[in-house]
């Protein structure tokens, strides 16, 4: 497995080159190549802001403003695998935004990911864009249904617009599914109820300003938070473990 660098959203200055400028270093490693922003949005306007939003967190980083190069992608024009090797970066890192629309705008069509995987390419995400990169992806929703009854498992605002917990195929970068701001959202509860549902095997829960980096091994955590590893054993109960930078783990 390449790298894959996964953030759980959030941007404190004193995280950053812990967590955006640790993917940098490994997509720029001898000062080399560009990194494409993937930015999915329905309007131009949007995608503008979200370009110098996140233009600017890498170049607080220190990476070079020429070293930066947006890649725009929507749900009418989904990312492909000819746009990216057309772009040909040494790392790929997909933005944040409304999850459920980053689905449609980036895994539509999975193929480009093959592109990645060939040439060795670093990819990196945050929040919608660490959220998606799982075999199953949990999109979002604030409410699971036990008994026939749809009942609440965080505050709606949580919900990416989305009521019923929501499980889709996502890029297949890793096997467990992945959920975002995990302490500051409350979104830990709904990973924990997509592993005890039967939705996804196993899950990780990542905090804001931290970074997950999976490189076929045990993952290394960086950055300022948790991330809560969820799994479901043999008998049916759940079990949840909190990492930490400080965990060898």
């Amino acid at each position: 497995m390449d790298l894959i660098f996964l953030h759980g959203g959030g941007d404190k200055a004193e995280s950053r080159q812990d967590t955006f400028g640790r993917f940098a270093a490994a997509a720029l490693a001898g000062d080399s190549g560009h990194i494409a922003l993937v930015i999915a949005e329905a309007n131009e306007q949007d995608a503008h802001e979200s370009w110098q939003a996140y233009s600017a967190i890498f170049t607080a980083s220190g990476v070079l403003p020429e070293q930066l190069q947006p890649l725009y992608t929507s749900a009418a024009a989904p990312l492909t695998y000819d746009r990216v090797a057309q772009n040909a970066p040494s790392g790929l890192f997909v933005c944040g935004g409304v999850t459920p629309y980053y689905h449609q705008a980036v895994c539509a069509d999975p193929g480009w990911v093959a592109y990645l995987q060939a040439a060795h390419i670093p990819y990196g995400g945050t929040s919608a864009g660490a959220a998606i990169v799982a075999q199953q992806a949990i999109l979002g929703g604030w409410q699971a249904k036990r008994q026939g009854t749809a009942r609440e498992i965080l505050f709606v605002g949580a919900g990416e617009g989305l009521n019923p917990l929501t499980v889709r195929p996502g890029l297949g970068l890793v096997p467990f599914a992945v959920d975002v701001h995990a302490s500051q959202m409350g979104t830990l509860t709904r990973l924990i109820h997509a592993v005890e549902l039967g939705l996804v095997g196993e899950g990780w829960a990542i905090d804001e300003n931290t970074m997950m980096v999976v490189n076929g091994r045990a993952p290394h955590i960086h950055g300022l938070g948790h991330c809560y590893h969820v799994t479901r054993a043999a008998n049916g109960l759940v079990q949840v473990i909190i990492h930490t930078t400080t965990d060898s783990r």
